[in-house]
């Protein structure tokens, strides 16, 4: 993938992180970095990295309740969630470095089908 495509995906993905950081994150903010978690997941059964991932439940349950203890246009992150959502968006940074854009296609694709969740 081209440089500057993976500076600008991985900059969204952090700036949506740091916002949760803040306690001033949004819905997209949880969703987007929920959709990275099954991008991860999904690149790591394809053999590219994410060995330090969580598992998918996790991140769904560490969104979750973001979610419940926020409300609209202010959720956050305690440390232990942001560690975990850090750790994940960092691995993802180096997947998308490493993976081929046909591969990245591929799971880009299968996240946009209906029924996946978004």
């Amino acid at each position: 993938m081209p440089k500057a495509i993976r500076d600008a995906l991985s900059l969204e993905y952090h700036l949506q992180l740091e916002a949760l950081r803040a306690g001033a994150g949004s819905l997209t903010a949880l969703r987007i970095l929920l959709r990275v978690a099954m991008a991860a997941a999904m690149l790591r059964e394809l053999g590219y990295g994410g060995q330090h991932l969580h598992a998918s439940d996790e991140y769904e349950r560490i969104a979750g309740d973001a979610y419940e203890s926020g409300e609209e246009g202010r959720y956050g992150f305690d440390r232990a969630a942001f560690c975990a959502f850090a750790a994940l968006v960092t691995d993802h940074d180096a997947q998308l470095e490493t993976a081929p854009v046909r591969v990245i296609d591929i799971v880009a694709r299968q996240l946009e089908r209906p029924g996946t969740a978004q």
